[in-house]
Protein backbone atom coordinates (compact mmCIF):
# COMPACT_ATOMS: atom_id res chain seq x y z
CA UNK A 1 0.00 0.00 0.00
CA UNK A 2 1.44 3.35 -1.05
CA UNK A 3 0.89 6.20 1.40
CA UNK A 4 1.88 8.99 -1.00
CA UNK A 5 0.13 8.70 -4.32
CA UNK A 6 -2.05 10.86 -6.48
CA UNK A 7 -5.72 10.12 -6.37
CA UNK A 8 -8.64 11.80 -8.06
CA UNK A 9 -11.17 12.37 -5.29
CA UNK A 10 -14.88 12.40 -5.96
CA UNK A 11 -16.65 15.52 -4.61
CA UNK A 12 -18.68 13.46 -2.12
CA UNK A 13 -15.48 11.87 -0.75
CA UNK A 14 -13.89 15.29 -0.28
CA UNK A 15 -17.00 16.62 1.42
CA UNK A 16 -17.12 13.64 3.80
CA UNK A 17 -13.43 14.03 4.64
CA UNK A 18 -13.76 17.77 5.29
CA UNK A 19 -16.84 17.33 7.48
CA UNK A 20 -15.24 14.52 9.48
CA UNK A 21 -12.16 16.69 10.09
CA UNK A 22 -14.35 19.64 11.09
CA UNK A 23 -16.45 17.59 13.50
CA UNK A 24 -13.38 15.89 14.98
CA UNK A 25 -11.81 19.29 15.51
CA UNK A 26 -14.94 20.52 17.27
CA UNK A 27 -14.90 17.52 19.61
CA UNK A 28 -11.19 17.88 20.38
CA UNK A 29 -11.62 21.63 20.82
CA UNK A 30 -14.42 21.09 23.31
CA UNK A 31 -12.23 18.82 25.42
CA UNK A 32 -9.19 21.11 25.22
CA UNK A 33 -10.93 24.48 25.45
CA UNK A 34 -8.92 25.73 28.44
CA UNK A 35 -5.64 24.84 26.74
CA UNK A 36 -6.79 26.46 23.50
CA UNK A 37 -7.89 29.66 25.24
CA UNK A 38 -4.57 29.91 27.04
CA UNK A 39 -2.53 29.64 23.82
CA UNK A 40 -4.94 31.25 21.32
CA UNK A 41 -2.31 33.62 19.88
CA UNK A 42 0.09 30.73 19.34
CA UNK A 43 -2.56 28.79 17.41
CA UNK A 44 -3.45 31.90 15.38
CA UNK A 45 0.22 32.45 14.48
CA UNK A 46 0.57 28.80 13.49
CA UNK A 47 -2.55 28.99 11.30
CA UNK A 48 -1.23 32.08 9.53
CA UNK A 49 2.24 30.55 9.09
CA UNK A 50 0.74 27.38 7.62
CA UNK A 51 -1.45 29.40 5.24
CA UNK A 52 1.43 31.38 3.69
CA UNK A 53 2.66 28.69 1.32
CA UNK A 54 -0.75 27.76 -0.16
CA UNK A 55 -1.60 31.44 -0.64
CA UNK A 56 1.69 32.11 -2.40
CA UNK A 57 1.22 29.01 -4.56
CA UNK A 58 -2.28 30.18 -5.48
CA UNK A 59 -1.17 33.64 -6.60
CA UNK A 60 2.10 32.56 -8.27
CA UNK A 61 2.12 32.64 -12.06
CA UNK A 62 3.10 29.22 -13.37
CA UNK A 63 4.61 29.13 -16.87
Amino acid sequence: MKWFRTKAWKPIDLACLKWSCLLSGMIIGAYLSDFTKRFVWLFAAAAIALAVRPVLAWFRDDP
